[in-house]
C-alpha cells in the first residue's frame, strides 16, 4: 500500500512507539491511527478501509481502551506526541 510506505517513510519510529505503548492494538487499529495521525475523516477512513462508520467507531473505540486514554484526552493529542 502506498500509504503504509509513505507513512513509515515520513513517521519511521510511529508504529514502534504506537505498539510498545499500546501492544494490544490490532493491525487495523494500528492502521485506523495513521489515518487519524494524518486527520482524516471517518468517512476518509470508511472509503479507505471499506468498512462502515459504526466499525470505524468501533476500532477508536477499542484503541482507545487499550491505549488506557480517558473520555477527556484526545486520541489525535496522543497519536501526535509518538
Amino acid at each position: 500500500m502506498p500509504f503504509i510506505e509513505d507513512f513509515n517513510n515520513n513517521h519511521p519510529t510511529f508504529i514502534k512507539n504506537l505498539l510498545k505503548k499500546s501492544p494490544g492494538l490490532t493491525q487495523r487499529e494500528v492502521l485506523l491511527c495513521m489515518y487519524l495521525k494524518f486527520n482524516y475523516s471517518n468517512r476518509e477512513i470508511c472509503e479507505l478501509m471499506n468498512i462502515s462508520n459504526s466499525t470505524v467507531d468501533s476500532y477508536r473505540h477499542r484503541a482507545r481502551k487499550k491505549m488506557k486514554l480517558k473520555r477527556t484526552d484526545s486520541i489525535f493529542s496522543y497519536l501526535n506526541q509518538l
